[in-house]
Order: C-alpha cells, then structure tokens, then sequence
C-alpha cells in the first residue's frame, strides 16, 4: 500500500505550543521501539529502501518501505507479529514471490538476503491524534526520541502528518495551515537515513542530483509540465532540507540553487502548457533563486580574486558579504513563505492533468520556435559598447539552453548532437559573461582602493573577450536552425 505523509522540523521556541495543539489529553501516546536492519554495504538505502520491526506498545509490526517518484508517497507494507516475550527474529517469508515487496527487495539484495543485520534502533514516543480538516483524515503524531547505534545517537523531535482518508490537496492545504503557526520546516530525511549516517559517522547524505528526464510524446501538454514539476521537486527538497538542518556542503547549495533554476525556467518557458496561472511562481522562485545567486557570486570573486585584491578591506568587505548571504540563505530556505511554495508546487505536480486542445509536439514546436524569435531579437539588439545589453542575450541563451533537451526529444530531430554542440559553446560563453559581468558591477559599487583598480581592470578585459565570443557563438547557433518548419 501506499503511506502519504508529509514530515515536519519544529523550531524549538515553538514546540510547546505545538505539543498543546495536539491536546496530550485527546491523544494516544504510544512507545516505539524499533530495529532497521540492511547489509553492511547498505544495499536496501541506496535503493531507497528500508526494513524494520517496531515494537508499538505490546505488538510487534515488521515493516518494509520504499520511495517512489515524489516526497509525498512511500510504498509501505506491515506485518503484525504479535504480542512477544522477546524481540522476534527478522521473517522474510512474509513476503510472496513476485509480490511488489519482493521485487523491491531483489532488486536491492539480488542473492545477499542472509547478509541483512541490525544496523541500528530507534526509541520513540508518539503523540498522536486523527484530526478532520475538510474532506481528509489526517493523523498528526508528534514524535520525540533519538535514533542510536551503540556509539553515537541522534535527537529526534518532529512532527508527521499521514492522510488516512481523504485528498492529497486536503493534507497540504492543512500542513500549510500548522505551517504558519508552528513555524515549522518541511524536511523528507527519514530516522532510517538519520541511521544510516550514524552507521557511517557522518552528518548529512551525499547532495541530492536531478535524475534524467524523460517524458511521454503521448501525455498532453498540462500532464508533461506537471511531470517536470515534480521531477525537480524530487532534485530541490533533499538539498533543501540539507541547508535548512545547517549541516549542508557546498554542493547541496549548489545543486538546490540548479534545482531552483529548472523550477522557474519550466514555470515561465512552458506556462501556456497548462491552464493553470504560472507566473506568480515563477516570480517568487526567480527572487528566492537570486539569494543563490549572490552568494555563489561573493564566493567565485573570492577564488578567483582574492589573490587580485591588493587592499585588506575590500577582501574583509567581501567576507562580510559572504557570511551575510550564507546567513540569510539559511533563514530563507525554511522561512514560511517558502516552505508554502515548496507545498503549492507539490500539489500542483500531483493534481489531475488537464487535456489541451493540441498535442504534446504542437506545444513543443511552438514553445521552441518562440524561443529561437526571442534569441533573435536579443542578438540583433547586442552592442558590444553597451555591455549591459548583452545580459538580456545571455538569459535567452541560458532559457534555451535548458528546453532545448526537453523540447527536441518529443519528436526527431537529424543532427541533434550538432545542434547540441554549437548551443552549449553559446551557452558557455554565456556563463563566463555572466559571472564576469556580475564580479565587475560588484567591485564597481565597492569604494576601491587605488591598489585594487587593477582587479577591476583585469575583469572588464576578460569581460569583453567573452562579450565577443558571445556574440560569435550565438551567430553560429542561430545558423543551424534548419530542423525547425
């Protein structure tokens, strides 16, 4: 069967009030004790799988779980062993052949079943309460308590919020609304992979990477768009939750701030795809982006010009900048706001498609086609003695070179990798323009030292080289349009 649930991290000034909305007095408070087990290698994890038994007040329940396609849902399925005197040994005769969890287990054991051990445990207590929130049962369960091996522990304190009965829309539309008051962060790590990275010594799971995309020529228009939405969805929220817990690495932020990229681009390339209003998120995703984007800027001039800048207080004033940036990044990723459009985008993805008047490879064509006129118009208006007004040329660029993927795979284009090539060397120069552009007008609102105008000087050179290669290479791209009718 399938769980859907939504998980939560509750600021700490807020857990009381928390714990008095869920009334300890109408709730059953219940202990949880369980063991997980997997191979020393972790066979079942990196399959996003995990096999444990709980002891839940007197019974003991034997529980296998799986991830699917989005944060929401995770296949599950119990086994009810009974009132025990002692822990029970782990039973894989529960599960059929060619059942659904036996399939989940072969694909991530193959022949290595006997290897599976207890890898660590947990111990829980539970407050929980079904509560009725317009066409949904949804039980809130308070759960505090730590996940351990016999060397280290984790704290846990969160809440979790399970449709029992009810619309997937109803469960959102209720986290959102204890979301506000509770000052809560939506956060999809599990106590097994909290586990797991004890077993390791570690503190957080490698960066989360966006999957391949795939979509189907068949689906409409509104279904594919939906489809993208939640494949970047599944690429943000891990990383996300990295940052929001402070333990993420450099890489989280970066693949979080990609993540971000692709949300908006999808929202505001292929919003006629759907009859659904758009713009409103890819405006909010586009400022939320933006914080990304500064620090990822203070932190390249820093590797790249530290050495440059000759003055002590222009290198302080830069790590100010960054320290600054980086602080408010971390406020912002779990800030109410955010956490709403993180909510919002979630239900868009799994709301019923709607059918389009067109086919998928009408919207297609149409989408591309529109995006070749816009890089057209943005080139021809390009003046290399007005640097400013390449930055237009280069956001058409970087627009196109993310649907461009997307869009050439609903139906056959000859030469594709040629295209591909020419695109990705606009694209490239693109990039460097961009990051050059953005160091300059940084040192050129910075009061500089005398010994630091060199710097300044070095990076307007370097920035009209690559001005100029922008211009070649986009001139070349454009030449190649021949696919399109």
């Amino acid at each position: 069967m399938l769980e859907v649930e939504l998980k939560f991290q509750i600021s700490e000034s807020r857990r009381n009030a928390l714990l008095k909305a869920i009334d300890p007095k109408k709730s059953e408070i219940i202990q949880l004790q369980a063991k997980y087990y997997d191979t020393p290698d972790k066979k079942l994890a990196a399959h996003g799988a995990a096999l444990r038994q709980r002891l839940e007040g007197k019974t003991w329940v034997q529980t296998l779980k799986a991830a699917t396609k989005n944060h929401l849902q995770r296949i599950e399925e119990n086994h009810n062993l009974g009132e025990l005197a002692e822990a029970p040994q782990l039973d894989l005769s529960l599960y059929p052949k060619n059942s659904e969890a036996d399939q989940i287990l072969q694909n991530a054991l193959g022949d290595q079943f006997d290897q599976l051990q207890l890898q660590f445990e947990t111990d829980i207590q539970r407050t929980c309460r079904v509560i009725t929130f317009e066409d949904a049962e949804i039980e809130v369960s308070l759960d505090i308590g730590e996940v351990r091996t016999q060397t280290a522990h984790h704290e846990i304190h969160e809440v979790e919020f399970e449709l029992k009965n009810g619309s997937i829309q109803s469960l959102l539309a209720f986290s959102f609304e204890w979301v506000k008051k509770y000052q809560l962060w939506l956060d999809v790590r599990s106590k097994a992979e909290f586990g797991n990275l004890l077993t390791l010594n570690q503190t957080v799971s490698p960066a989360h990477i966006a999957k391949d995309m795939i979509l189907n020529k068949k689906d409409s228009s509104d279904k594919s768009l939906r489809t993208m939405i939640a494949n970047h969805m599944q690429h943000l929220l891990p990383n996300i939750a990295a940052i929001s817990a402070q333990v993420a690495e450099a890489e989280h932020i970066q693949q979080a701030q990609l993540a971000l990229h692709h949300l908006h681009l999808s929202l505001s390339l292929f919003k006629d795809w759907t009859h659904v209003k758009t713009e409103k998120w890819a405006h909010q995703l586009a400022a939320f982006e933006s914080h990304f984007q500064n620090l990822q800027h203070f932190q390249h001039m820093q590797n790249t010009l530290g050495a440059l800048l000759q003055n002590p207080k222009t290198a302080e004033s830069l790590d100010k900048d960054i320290l600054y940036a980086q602080e408010k990044l971390n406020n912002l990723v779990k800030s109410t706001q955010n956490v709403q459009h993180y909510l919002e985008l979630l239900m868009f993805s799994l709301a019923e498609a709607e059918q389009p008047t067109h086919d998928l490879k009408w919207f297609a064509q149409n989408t591309l086609q529109n995006q070749y006129k816009l890089l057209q118009e943005a080139l021809s208006q390009a003046d290399l003695n007005h640097l400013e007004s390449l930055e237009l040329l280069a956001q058409r660029l970087n627009e196109l070179k993310f649907s461009f993927p997307i869009l050439t795979q609903i139906y056959d284009v000859k030469n594709l990798q040629k295209y591909g090539k020419s695109l990705n060397d606009a694209q490239q120069a693109s990039e460097q323009y961009q990051v050059l552009a953005s160091s300059s007008s940084y040192l050129q609102q910075t009061e500089l030292e005398a010994s630091d105008w060199f710097a300044l000087g070095w990076l307007t050179a370097k920035q009209e080289a690559y001005a100029e290669k922008l211009l070649e290479a986009t001139e070349q791209f454009l030449v190649s349009r021949k696919f399109l009718k």
